[in-house]
Parts: structure tokens; C-alpha cells; sequence
């Protein structure tokens, strides 16, 4: 008969397991599989998630108090052989599968470490109270990872598509916010977060006369970013893996960039911001030739004319 020594013993195990696999995640490893198929292994983590959740659930009861420690320390080993399988499928992909598929099996496989950690902290613990109280939180909060399992991409267009949300939303924002820099509505109360008052804030003629020009290169990239989703990406059959990687990192480089452009407007002066709207220009140009890889007719002319447009801009 195991003891409830033996039990607490067997979760710092689990959650020591669950770290050094998080660890071994961030690990870029060289994987040829020319059998791997993507949608096939979607569908094979789905449905570990479901057994994951199902453990979750047998190893809750098993061990919330008053509990038998045998039973217990039985579920900790079942939870611990589904995340093992778990981790051992994320390290079959294959590189030609694509980044973003990779990363987001890459980040829900450490999100499920992560909530086992969790689930398995909150019995670690010899008030008995504490535990009736919060072992639910952790245990829905596995469900609901393995829940999200059913979204995971079934090949790279459709993680990057996922992921484009999130881009498009972050350049949305900077959007609102520089149009009401442009505007005069995002002035300063004249008080400095860390320095107090500062009367120095309030943008001159000229410096906004750069916010505005900085408000419709954002306009712009917004426009193209979801040319490209919808032309490029979406509405495109096949585009290769390589070269949805390739406009995905263009694409990130250009709202990091958006990001860094409108943050500097009250920072820096008119010449300054100057020379950040020509390399904001130069990011804008190198993802709209990344787009035109992948159209043509009439696409391929928006894109080019969106190109020359940039180039009327420099200088």
C-alpha cells in the first residue's frame, strides 16, 4: 500500500518530468520524415488531448482529499505516459513541414506541460483545505488546453492564417493609435510617466507633419497585409511552405516595425522620425515583393502599384 510520502514524491516527479521536457522543446532539431503527413498527425494530437483531458479528470478525483494514495499515484503514471506520447509525436515533425505549423504544436504541447505543472502543484500541499478549494481551477484550465487541441493547424497555410489574426489585430491598434497622434487627440496631460511634468510633449508643426505621413504608411501596410491574407494566402490553393514562412517573417518584421515607428514619434525629433519612415518604407517594399512570389494578373499589378507608390515615398 503507498503512502501519502510516496505520493507527493511521485508529483514533484511528474512536475520535474514536465520541466525538463519544456526545456527539450526549445531544442531545434534536425527531423526528416518524407512519410509525415500533416493533416493525419493533427488528428493524432486531438486525439491525445482528449485522452489527456480524460486523464485530468480520473487523476482530480483520485486525488483530491480524502484520498487513497495508491490510487493516486496509478493516475500519475497514466497522465505521465500521455504527456511522454504527447512529446514524443512533437518530436517526429518534420522541418518541411513549416515554422508556424511546428510552433504551434511546439506552443500548445508546452502550454499542456505548463497546466499539468499546475494541476499537479495544487496537491502538493498538506492543508487539505486549500486543496478542495483550488484543485478545479488547474484541472479546467487542462480541459480547456485540450479542448483548444481541435484548432491546432492541419498544415502550414492554416497556421499561418491563425497566426495572421494576431498580426493584423497588433497593426490595427497601431493604426488607431497614430491616426489620433496625427490628429492632435493623443497629446500628452503635460505629466511625464517618470520624470513629472513635462511641458515638451505636444508635437510641433513639423514633427506633425511626420506623425501624419507615418499614419498613412500604416494605412498602407494595413491594405496590404490583408491583400495578403485573403489573395495570397487564403484564396491560394497551394502556396508552398517556403514561402509561407518567408511572408510570415516579413509580415512580423513589418508590424514590429509599425510598432517601433509610432512608439518614436514623441520620442525622437522631425529628423529623426525622418530616417525611421524610410526604413519603415524599406520593410513595407521587401513584404509586397515577397507578395508578388505568389500572384499574378491582376494581383501582381495592385502589389506593384503599391510598390511604385513606396517609392515615391522615399527620399
Amino acid at each position: 500500500m503507498s503512502t501519502e510520502e510516496e505520493f507527493q514524491e511521485k508529483l514533484k516527479a511528474c512536475c520535474k518530468m514536465c520541466l525538463i521536457c519544456v526545456d527539450d522543446l526549445k531544442k531545434d532539431r534536425d527531423v526528416e520524415n518524407s512519410e509525415f503527413n500533416t493533416t493525419s498527425f493533427q488528428e493524432t494530437m486531438v486525439n491525445l488531448g482528449k485522452i489527456l483531458s480524460h486523464n485530468a479528470t480520473k487523476f482530480t478525483i483520485s486525488c483530491k482529499p480524502p484520498r487513497k494514495p495508491n490510487d493516486a499515484i496509478h493516475m500519475i503514471s497514466e497522465i505521465s505516459n500521455t504527456l511522454y506520447r504527447l512529446v514524443g509525436f512533437y518530436n517526429m515533425i518534420p522541418n518541411k513541414s513549416g515554422n508556424m505549423y511546428k510552433k504551434a504544436y511546439q506552443s500548445m504541447t508546452r502550454e499542456l506541460l505548463y497546466g499539468v505543472i499546475s494541476l499537479c502543484s495544487t496537491f502538493m500541499t498538506e492543508d487539505n483545505r486549500r486543496e478542495t478549494i483550488s484543485f478545479m481551477v488547474p484541472t479546467a484550465a487542462l480541459w480547456e488546453t485540450c479542448k483548444e487541441m481541435e484548432k491546432l493547424p492541419k498544415n502550414n497555410k492554416e497556421a499561418v492564417l491563425a497566426a495572421w489574426k494576431a498580426l493584423e489585430e497588433t497593426l490595427k491598434d497601431a493604426k488607431s493609435e497614430v491616426h489620433e497622434i496625427a490628429a492632435g487627440q493623443d497629446r500628452s496631460e503635460g505629466y511625464d510617466d517618470n520624470e513629472g511634468f513635462d511641458d515638451e510633449t505636444d508635437l510641433n508643426e513639423e514633427e506633425l507633419e511626420v506623425a501624419k505621413q507615418c499614419a498613412k504608411l500604416v494605412d498602407m501596410a494595413v491594405f496590404v497585409m490583408q491583400k495578403i491574407e485573403r489573395r495570397c494566402i487564403r484564396e491560394s490553393d497551394h502556396p508552398s511552405i517556403e514561402w509561407l514562412d518567408k511572408v510570415y517573417q516579413s509580415a512580423c518584421a513589418l508590424v514590429d516595425g509599425t510598432d517601433l515607428l509610432v512608439s518614436q514619434i514623441y520620442d525622437e525629433d522631425a529628423s529623426t522620425m525622418r530616417h525611421e519612415v524610410q526604413k519603415y518604407i524599406t520593410q513595407s517594399k521587401e513584404l509586397v515583393q515577397v507578395a508578388k512570389q505568389q500572384v499574378e494578373g491582376e494581383h501582381l499589378a495592385w502589389f506593384s502599384m503599391c510598390e511604385n507608390k513606396y517609392d515615391s515615398m522615399e527620399n
